[in-house]
């Protein structure tokens, strides 16, 4: 009896390690209301309003706002997998009037590619010894006191 309770306890354990831990990043899409959002008559304080501030927003260009969602699964000791990816995109023109939405998939995104390479800094490179044996005959300076003003006793200012 207690062998099969045993059993039973680390055979749940074992199940419970194998379900996803997911995360989810950003903004609700889910919950959001798009519909309300209508392209000419919605400006940026009713777009706020309704789906509150964006993710991010565009630097150059077009006046574009971008609510971003993520959900990230991870099962055991694995490294985390995107499962789900959403980007809405809402442009606004000069008179921050909406002028287009725009829906991203994760079919959408574009890998990004690394630079490995390093900007040489000038001057020499020491080696370990040179760095452990440079400051053999190096001095440093008298410590710099205040010299007293004539009529002042010493150690006063």
């Amino acid at each position: 009896m207690r062998i099969s309770i045993s059993v039973s306890i680390l055979f749940a354990s074992l199940l419970a390690g194998c379900s996803p831990i997911v995360e989810n990043h950003g903004h609700n899409l889910k919950d959001a209301d798009f519909s309300q959002v209508v392209i000419g008559q919605s400006r940026k304080e009713d777009v706020q309003a309704l789906l509150g501030s964006p993710s991010a927003a565009a630097t150059f260009g077009d006046a574009t706002w971008y609510y971003i969602a993520l959900r990230e699964e991870t099962v055991g000791p694995k490294e985390p997998q995107v499962t789900e990816q959403k980007v809405i995109g809402i442009r606004f023109d000069s008179t921050d009037t909406v002028v287009e939405i725009l829906d991203y998939a994760t079919k959408d995104g574009k890998p990004v590619v690394l630079v490995e390479k390093t900007t040489p800094a000038q001057g020499k490179t020491l080696s370990f010894f040179e760095q452990l044996l440079g400051n053999i005959g190096r001095f440093n300076t008298p410590s710099r006191g205040l010299t007293p003003t004539p009529g002042s006793s010493p150690g006063r200012i």
